[in-house]
């Protein structure tokens, strides 16, 4: 399966988890600032919530990206409080560019100079990976 991890992260948090989850997929890992849009069949994209929606060059990357049909995506983010409609207004993008949503995962309370336990979030990440 061609599978690809991509991020934006402001503190590190994401980038992190980022990592975490590239490492559990096997899969190659870029930052969005750094990188094009692709067509990958199993996209995992993720971000910092900011404001209660996804960070603004998660969202300017995913109207750059070009249309596909019937490619899936996982979403993931790193938030401190609430996660509020990130995922949705994430998924309603990814859907008009072909990407069916089958997974939405978060993780709460990350501070950049503390270890960060992600065991819920990459079990979940690998149950929807072994589905695929």
């Amino acid at each position: 399966m061609n599978t690809c991890v991509v991020y934006f992260s402001r503190t590190g948090n994401t980038k992190r988890l980022a990592q975490a989850i590239a490492d559990t997929a096997k899969a190659p890992i870029h930052d969005i600032t750094s990188t094009q849009p692709s067509k990958t069949y199993l996209l995992i994209l993720g971000t910092p919530v900011e404001g209660f929606r996804p960070a603004k060059e998660t969202l300017a990357f995913v109207g750059a990206m070009p249309k596909v049909e019937s490619k899936k995506a996982i979403l993931f983010c790193t938030h401190r409080l609430w996660k509020g409609s990130t995922f949705k207004i994430l998924e309603k993008e990814l859907a008009a560019k072909g990407y069916e949503t089958v997974l939405s995962v978060s993780k709460k309370g990350m501070k950049p100079d503390k270890e960060a336990d992600f065991s819920d979030v990459l079990g979940e990440v690998k149950k929807a990976l072994e589905k695929q």
